[in-house]
């Protein structure tokens, strides 16, 4: 009886030893053939082990900018509109100044221009500072024409000046990566009208405000359109008093319109080096069968891996372009797959509404590069948007500017 006992637990035990045998084999097969799988994909498409992350206090384009035009401006003072209107008026101008943004929303615009101006006054109204008086004086009577029964005189000189203003651009609060901007600003600004016709120099205080309409023909470079108005003190063209349109005015309005050129700086941003791995997830993950009626095969989803991208940016940065490219190679060489791409936004960037919106835009951004760039059927490629909403990465915030590819075989 004991014998027979032993003999059944020794082929138990052989029996237990053969099935854990089996198992381990199983599983070693299965891994084998996960690794394999993966290390197909790895090898095609790299396997980079970190990036840059930017500092999200600084921008890497476009923080500086400098900017030139030309155009036509016009005084608004005493008497103008009783002689012609302000179109008629319009003289030459010229404009420098500079651009810094302080984040992605808000910023600094300085400006300096130079121009001619040309107005008329009401010339029994203009006061005399020598000979305290509203005679005016012999050398002006040459400029002195006369309209509807008065004689005005017409006011030609140059000027100079100068402005700070704070600035936004109204296309960066929904869309960063727009060629487009529109900046609005306000702001000082100082004037100095230069002597001419017997009149001194005079300074005078203002205030400015304008829109800039700007598009980028390419990475540094755009054309400009400014528009602008301003008041100053009435000292401004030398000239006190004097009846204007509605009676008496204590400021003058000054408008100009100008078209030119921006350069945009590159900078060198405060960045972090990270080691980051491509793959958050580096195992091949069969998905379950779906049944219906009969079984259909399994979709089988291979690793994936981070399109990363700067803050607050959608374009496709250079250094992630092959990695995208290499991508598309497997998924020639493999007609049997997809893709699947799924946005994602650091939370720190901006409101989850806006945030919802740039992680679209990377997505789409991709998506259109694998199509336009790489030649990839676009149904097969299939998108999805998570915002702030969803953390690919957990140990900095930073590391969800990505867009998480994932190739999906059949």
């Amino acid at each position: 009886m004991k014998s027979i006992k032993s003999l059944s637990t020794f082929i138990a035990l052989i029996g237990l030893l053969f099935f854990t045998q089996q198992g381990y084999a199983q599983s070693i097969k299965s891994d084998t053939i996960r690794e394999s799988r993966l290390s197909n994909l790895l090898e095609a498409i790299g396997n980079n082990e970190g990036y840059t992350v930017a500092d999200d206090k600084a921008l890497t384009e476009g923080r500086w900018s400098i900017f030139g035009g030309i155009g036509v401006n016009a005084l608004q003072a005493e008497g103008n509109d009783k002689v012609n209107n302000l179109w008629d008026r319009r003289r030459i101008k010229m404009q420098l100044g500079a651009n810094m943004w302080i984040n992605n929303y808000l910023g600094l615009k300085g400006q300096i221009g130079l121009g001619k101006i040309s107005g008329y006054y009401l010339a029994g109204a203009i006061y005399n500072k020598q000979l305290n008086s509203f005679d005016y004086p012999d050398n002006i009577k040459k400029y002195i024409i006369e309209k509807d029964g008065l004689a005005y005189f017409r006011r030609k000189f140059m000027y100079l000046d100068l402005s700070v203003a704070a600035m936004t651009d109204v296309v960066r609060w929904f869309d960063n990566d727009s060629r487009w901007s529109v900046q609005l600003y306000a702001g000082p600004m100082l004037t100095h009208s230069f002597e001419n016709q017997g009149f001194d120099g005079e300074t005078a205080l203002g205030a400015k405000l304008g829109t800039t309409i700007d598009y980028k023909i390419c990475k540094n470079i755009s054309i400009m359109a400014d528009f602008q108005g301003g008041i100053i003190n009435e000292s401004f063209d030398g000239i006190i008093g004097g009846e204007g349109k509605n009676g008496y005015k204590a400021v003058e309005g000054l408008f100009a319109a100008t078209i030119g050129v921006s350069y945009y700086f590159k900078e060198n941003a405060s960045n972090t080096n990270v080691d980051i791995p491509v793959t958050y997830q580096d195992t091949y993950i069969p998905q379950p069968a779906r049944i219906k009626e009969v079984q259909a095969p399994a979709k089988n989803i291979i690793a994936p891996f981070a399109v990363r991208f700067l803050i607050d940016k959608s374009n496709i940065e250079k250094g992630q372009m092959p990695q995208i490219k290499k991508m598309a190679e497997y998924l020639k060489a493999n007609k049997n797959t997809k893709i699947s791409l799924t946005g994602y936004a650091d939370k720190e960037t901006a409101y989850p509404e806006y945030n919802m919106r740039l992680s679209k835009r990377r997505v789409e951004s991709v998506k259109k590069y694998l199509i336009n760039e790489c030649g990839i059927e676009a149904e097969r490629i299939i998108t999805e948007a998570k915002g702030d909403t969803e953390r690919v990465y957990d140990e900095d915030s930073r590391w969800n500017r990505v867009v998480v590819m994932r190739v999906i075989e059949e």
